[in-house]
């Protein structure tokens, strides 16, 4: 198993793997552009096995809170074939290791369960911004208490 930056040749097919999971009434095409703007500000990871990914996310850096880091994680995604073997797991460790100053954020459409066991919180229902989406940080407490005292405006919008 290898934790490594997506390369260039290899965004169609994780593009086609998010979109089969996140159209949203898209068409291929427009996705693509969507997902390609937040290539200009983030990172894309994956897990490879063999000579196939198995898993991928995006990392995103947006500007700081109160001199804090801020990322958002974004489209994890793991093909049907391959979920339930750890593999977003490896993932997530591996992204969001060495970060422990910083605010990260994610929308999370799956149980936020999933994302609570690295330490992931749900943020309160006054600084939900999407519906569909559950916004969740991963933060220290220090960090957790300051964020409560700004307004949702300091919160990544659904990316």
């Amino acid at each position: 198993m290898l934790y490594r930056q997506a390369l260039q040749a290899e965004l169609e097919a994780i593009f086609k793997a998010g979109f089969a999971q996140w159209h949203k009434n898209r068409t291929y095409e427009q996705y693509c552009i969507d997902n390609a703007k937040e290539d200009a500000y983030g990172t894309r990871y994956v897990i490879e096995v063999g000579d196939e990914i198995v898993s991928s996310l995006i990392v995103l850096e947006f500007s700081d809170i109160g001199g804090s880091k801020v990322y958002g994680i974004g489209s994890v995604i793991t093909p049907k074939l391959h979920t339930g073997q750890g593999f977003a797991t490896e993932l997530l460790k591996n992204s969001i290791q060495q970060k422990d100053d910083a605010y990260i954020f994610l929308y999370s459409e799956i149980a936020p369960v999933f994302y609570e066991r690295f330490g992931f919180r749900i943020l309160p229902p006054a600084y939900q911004k999407d519906a569909e989406s559950i916004c969740m940080v991963k933060c220290s407490e220090d960090n957790w208490n300051k964020l409560l005292k700004y307004t949702t405006d300091a919160i990544p919008n659904h990316f």
